[in-house]
């Protein structure tokens, strides 16, 4: 018998039901969303990153797609004009891109949400910080951990990440899991970000927009980090425990499948 189909069919039930498990997730709460009364964050965005993982970049972006709309019909309003799948889909494609060996692709969308964010006309580039001679500001560019994450990604330890998740090492998966997760999650932001400059900013005052993203600049890296700490805590048992249960042949057209890689 031809195994495709049964593999589709694998895949459908596990996209169903990793979609309900992110709209549960969608329904907690966390970090507090600045510029946006009452909105935050939800638990979510800590598992973006695995479903890139577990689904690959396609199937990741339909799964939190259909998980972000029924968080909708179960109780957590949209932020984003309905558009709030975007951040944690480009995070699972990001990661998805990687564990696939296409970084080259998820490079290119890197720099085009980066370009995007860089020229958007409500962003701010450089935050001003009181400088302690007194003779002015030091400017820092908002951006600064997006291009650490841009540097790890373009340089030759991005191209050994998917080796790292794929090693029986748990030391490598953790160190692999943990940087792919720290470029899908600052891809997220940057694809937040724009949102928020789109669809948030422009019906603020030009002082109340410096003021946000100022207060943005010094949250986002604890709010990366700990995401990024979360993701890895949870993702990296996952990891090793579907690979000893799940063969190469049995999860093809899965992303797994490639963690399984030698």
């Amino acid at each position: 018998m031809n195994p495709k189909p049964r593999s589709k069919a694998k895949i459908t039930v596990l996209v169903a039901t990793l979609a309900a498990v992110f709209a549960v997730l969608r329904i907690i709460s966390t970090f507090p969303l600045v510029g946006v009364s009452g909105a935050r964050f939800s638990a979510s965005d800590s598992f973006a990153s695995l479903y890139g993982v577990i689904l690959g970049p396609y199937a990741s972006a339909v799964c939190i797609t259909l998980g972000t709309i029924i968080g909708f019909l179960i109780g957590r309003p949209p932020i984003f004009w309905g558009f709030d799948f975007m951040p944690a889909a480009v995070n699972g494609i990001t990661l998805g891109l990687i564990i696939r060996g296409r970084r080259k692709y998820a490079l290119l969308l890197y720099l085009m949400l980066l370009f995007l964010f860089v020229a958007h006309p409500y962003t701010q580039l450089l935050i001003p910080l009181s400088a302690a001679s007194g003779k002015g500001a030091l400017e820092v560019p908002f951006v600064w951990m997006h291009l650490l994450g841009l540097l790890i990604l373009a340089s030759p330890l991005g191209s050994k990440l998917k080796g790292l998740v794929a090693s029986p090492s748990i030391a490598n998966v953790t160190l692999g899991f943990s940087l792919s997760s720290f470029v899908g999650t600052l891809s997220q932001h940057l694809m937040g970000n724009l949102l928020y400059a789109s669809m948030i900013l422009p019906f603020l005052s030009d002082q109340a927009r410096i003021a946000n993203w100022t207060i943005i600049f010094w949250l986002y890296p604890i709010e990366r980090l700990v995401i990024v700490a979360i993701s890895t805590l949870i993702a990296v048992p996952i990891i090793r425990a579907l690979r000893s249960v799940v063969s190469v042949s049995q999860s093809e057209g899965i992303g797994i499948a490639a963690v399984q890689e030698r």
